[in-house]
């Protein structure tokens, strides 16, 4: 029985879309509505957004519009590539306790500075763009 339910789901989902980092961003949008909905029991706001957004969810997961979907997530993805850089680097920055990462403000550019020399003046290798920072 369980060899024939999972030939019908691979079946089904065979030519859909499936799941994306769109889709995981939606999913944990969903869960943070799901538990704000649980401490503010009367707002019916956050219910019927939750239940748009896992329509939502649903709809891009099972679309056979391939292309139209990942032209969602690269859109999506192009969106927040500056927060994710930011992160990493701050997480790069918590991590090493000898070297400071920044980013050039003018081509967005990695440079690594060791820490403790005060205030420097830091030449981006990419850009050669100059800009000052405290190490």
């Amino acid at each position: 029985m369980g060899q024939k339910l999972r030939m019908a789901l691979i079946k089904f989902m065979r030519g859909r879309y499936g799941d994306d980092a769109l889709n995981r961003f939606l999913i944990g949008l969903l869960f943070t509505l799901f538990i704000l909905s649980l401490f503010f029991r009367n707002n019916d706001l956050l219910r019927y957004l939750s239940l748009l957004g896992f329509i939502l969810y649903e709809f891009r997961f099972l679309s056979r519009k391939l292309s139209q979907r990942r032209k969602e997530n690269n859109k999506f993805l192009s969106l927040i590539k500056p927060f994710r850089s930011r992160a990493i680097v701050l997480q790069k920055n918590v991590a090493d306790r000898n070297n400071k990462i920044f980013i050039c403000p003018q081509c967005n550019g990695k440079v690594r500075i060791p820490r403790g020399h005060g205030v420097v003046s830091i030449t981006c290798p990419y850009c050669r763009h100059e800009f000052t920072k405290r190490s």
